[in-house]
């Protein structure tokens, strides 16, 4: 059997989030879960994120999902946030491309994040990643290659998201956006390589987010690619409970996908497609 990580991202986010991940971690259905620093329900239920994983079958994984987009910032970022919420992706990245952002502000933002789950699970994260993979972007993944040479343990890792470009063709799914996440990727797989600082071998996961994609179909892809690869996989997830369309509090651009990959992740097909390709979470 070839062992996998499978990690829910956006812990933190919102209450049906959040408990949707600690579900599946009871389960042992998860062995990596990414948290959301600046998310409003992260404090309130990380205690039982840490129970779960404590019940799980198999280890589980805590790390910071670092975030520059969508929400509001730890503190204050006057030049990306001078509103007092970050840009988007789509902004963010021509942010980055343009030399516009401000090494010594994400920098501060970095650690200011990762303080916030410090004092949190009181433990350093067991790995790095970004929400909507903003840590790949030049400024970002500078930083974050500097920051985390003196705020990661000895095991701890940073996500790269990059897939050969043949093995994004193979799966068919979400083809344009996984080779860009890819392409822009590799430069800091290198910089990890360079400076000694563990990733994954090959990502998955990525996919539109549409009504017309189904989970189920796409996990399988994905786990048969998995089974098949002679590098550590890494999937990512993005599972929920329920979906939350009256709370104003919250603006999540996938809500109505989440309890789909949370039906999935908890049934017995999940586990039965995972005999079939011969993987395991590990």
């Amino acid at each position: 059997m070839t062992q996998y990580t499978l990690c829910a991202d956006d812990f933190g986010l919102h209450q049906s989030v959040d408990d949707g991940i600690i579900s599946l971690v009871k389960a042992g259905r998860l062995n990596a879960v990414s948290c959301m620093s600046i998310g409003k329900t992260l404090s309130k239920n990380a205690q039982a994120l840490l129970e779960a994983s404590k019940e799980s079958s198999i280890p589980v994984q805590i790390g910071l999902h670092l975030t520059f987009t969508e929400y509001a910032p730890v503190g204050d970022m006057p030049i990306l946030a001078p509103d007092g919420g970050f840009p988007t992706i789509e902004a963010l990245i021509q942010y980055a491309h343009l030399g516009r952002l401000n090494q010594h502000e994400i920098s501060t933002q970095i650690n200011r994040q990762l303080d916030v789950f410090k004092d949190t699970f009181g433990t350093l994260p067991d790995f790095i990643d970004g929400h909507q993979h903003a840590h790949i972007l030049p400024t970002i993944r500078e930083a974050l290659v500097s920051t985390a040479k003196s705020n990661m343990s000895p095991d701890g890792w940073i996500r790269s998201c990059d897939l050969p470009f043949s093995e994004i063709i193979k799966t068919k799914i979400s083809v344009k956006r996984a080779l860009i996440i890819s392409v822009l990727s590799r430069r800091l797989k290198t910089m990890l390589f360079k400076n000694a600082i563990k990733t994954n071998g090959v990502f998955y996961g990525v996919n539109d987010f549409t009504s017309q994609q189904d989970f189920a179909q796409m996990m399988q892809v994905w786990l048969h690619s998995a089974g098949k690869s002679d590098k550590s996989a890494l999937i990512m997830c993005h599972p929920g409970q329920l979906k939350y369309p009256n709370d104003k509090s919250i603006s999540d651009p996938i809500a109505d996908r989440r309890p789909d990959e949370l039906s999935y992740l908890a049934s017995e097909q999940f586990l039965q497609d995972m005999r079939n390709y011969k993987v395991e979470l590990g």
